[in-house]
């Protein structure tokens, strides 16, 4: 199905989310609370998903005073991107109740871990990758499942990094670098089979991965595009054990602003790539780094 370009919709409307949900994973983090609120303030409802049983009440306040902009709706839900039965079960719970199809996700919920390769533990290893990795893949296919079930379009946003693109210098994190090089290319390969039925020739082949291969033709669903962002070092509380070596600092010098980033200054790119305004866009990634990969 090839969907017609937004062209009538007024320019002051494209970064407007109206009438539609967005979920976003890792909602109770720094990066995530941030950009979840400032989805609320452009008219989308929001589904924070996180770990921990609920929001800090604190922030939950902060929450809630931004659904008063633009009279938008904000849930919470526990989940754990790691158990695909939790997320069918959350998503059970979250369809019930929706006022507004679910149109967008963002995908927030990561781990980082530094280590010597020499040294690294297999078992940090793969539950690094298992979060960022395999984590992204089940909530995105879920989340595109639901797209596709309310025969609806969809813009979902991979939080990967730049550390997808180089390694960190300063600080040798091989997992964390490969599980943000992996989602660059699961989000090309999410756009791919979800952008137009084109994109896929019909029917299978039977191997061990695919052992009974569908001789139906595929169905066709409005598209849904998807998207990576990739931010530069990010100052959060999580970032204070960096500072205190002085890799801050460093990292500051590696860019070419001179300074690292702040988590607001993430809430206008996942605006852009979830609305209107991005509508030519999918299988991309839009690098904000302060300069950082340009030297």
């Amino acid at each position: 199905m090839t969907h017609p370009a937004p062209t009538q919709i007024a320019t002051r409307d494209l970064f407007r989310l109206d009438g539609r949900t967005i979920l976003v994973s890792g909602g109770a983090g720094a990066v995530g609370t941030i950009v979840g609120k400032a989805i609320l303030e452009s008219g989308g409802d929001v589904v924070f998903l996180d770990l921990m049983p609920q929001m800090p009440e604190d922030k939950w306040r902060d929450v809630l005073a931004s659904t008063e902009v633009s009279n938008a709706e904000a849930r919470y839900q526990q989940l754990n991107v790691q158990d695909e039965a939790t997320i069918m079960a959350a998503m059970d719970q979250i369809r019930t109740g929706l006022r507004r199809p679910i149109r967008g996700l963002v995908t927030c919920a990561a781990i980082s871990g530094e280590s010597d390769a020499c040294d690294y533990s297999v078992s940090t290893f793969r539950q690094i990758l298992d979060v960022n990795m395999t984590g992204t893949f089940l909530i995105t296919r879920t989340v595109a499942n639901e797209m596709h079930r309310a025969n609806v379009t969809g813009s979902i946003v991979l939080i990967a990094s730049i550390s997808g693109h180089v390694s960190n210098r300063g600080i040798n994190s091989s997992a964390y670098n490969a599980s943000k090089a992996a989602v660059h290319q699961l989000a090309r390969s999410f756009a791919a089979e979800w952008g137009h039925p084109q994109n896929t020739f019909p029917g299978s082949t039977k191997t061990e991965t695919n052992p009974h291969p569908s001789t139906e033709p595929r169905r066709v669903y409005p598209p849904i595009r998807v998207n990576t962002l990739s931010p530069g070092h990010i100052d959060t509380p999580l970032s204070e054990a960096a500072r205190v070596r002085g890799l801050t600092d460093e990292w500051a010098n590696q860019n070419m602003l001179g300074r690292i980033s702040q988590p607001e200054e993430y809430r206008a790119p996942v605006l852009f790539l979830l609305s209107e305004g991005s509508s030519y866009m999918t299988g991309a990634d839009l690098r904000v780094d302060g300069g950082h990969c340009a030297w």
